[in-house]
């Protein structure tokens, strides 16, 4: 199956050397041949494979190399604070969210460090005023929910969130989002961080009947029935 590295290739090129940086002066190149730095078991097979399909030309034997490389990538242990600090600096909006989009794929692979940038960085924004600045927060969401090891962390600070964000037309696509991610949750995760939604004055009754709806619907689904959407 194809895979998309497009994302990855930026990280890659960090963990190759800079030719057009001097050396050190100490520095004694030396001929290396391929039986000194042998193909990874995976990375031949994948050449062979090309080879013997017709399919091996400069392009693909690349693009064979990058897979190798993406697949051998300590992603969980990668230091992220060149990123922190590019979305630090960050001066427009747009700039904000390419720069939290280099955290995905580091997130994913359950590198800690990434997460609790994210994390921090969600936790310290102020309550959105314009619909820009709440798809900002949706960009954050969409990074830094990929996997389930950080769940129980990022839905304490969801909806510690929503205490602090006025429901509005302008905020209410954040909420939807929140309630998707929480739709997409466990029971135990759903209810330790959404009941005390329920016991609080500062929640309509729409939303309240929304968060009924998500926790009775992850109560069906855990007993193994079928809940209607409509309910929701």
């Amino acid at each position: 199956e194809n895979q998309d590295f497009s994302r990855c290739q930026e990280l890659v090129r960090q963990k190759r050397f800079p030719w057009e940086q001097e050396a050190c002066p100490d520095f004694d190149p030396v001929d290396i041949t391929d039986e000194d730095v042998p193909f990874s078991p995976e990375l031949s097979s994948a050449i062979g494979q090309l080879s013997k399909d017709g399919k091996l030309t400069a392009e693909t034997l690349e693009q064979a190399i990058l897979e190798d490389v993406i697949q051998n990538i300590d992603w969980a242990n990668m230091p992220v604070e060149q990123y922190v600090e590019r979305l630090n600096n960050a001066k427009t909006l747009k700039a904000r969210e390419e720069a939290v989009k280099k955290f995905g794929v580091l997130v994913t692979h359950e590198n800690r460090a990434a997460f609790d940038a994210l994390y921090g960085y969600l936790k310290d924004l102020p309550p959105p005023t314009t619909v820009e600045q709440t798809h900002f927060r949706i960009a954050i969401l969409r990074e830094i929910k990929h996997t389930r090891e950080f769940e129980p962390e990022l839905a304490g600070l969801l909806v510690e969130d929503l205490f602090r964000t006025p429901s509005n037309n302008t905020t209410r696509s954040w909420y939807t989002a929140v309630f998707r991610f929480f739709e997409r949750s466990s029971l135990d995760i759903a209810q330790k961080a959404l009941l005390p939604m329920l016991d609080s004055p500062q929640f309509s009754y729409r939303i309240k009947n929304r968060v009924k709806g998500i926790l009775s619907r992850l109560e069906y689904e855990q007993e193994g029935y079928w809940y209607p959407q409509f309910v929701i």
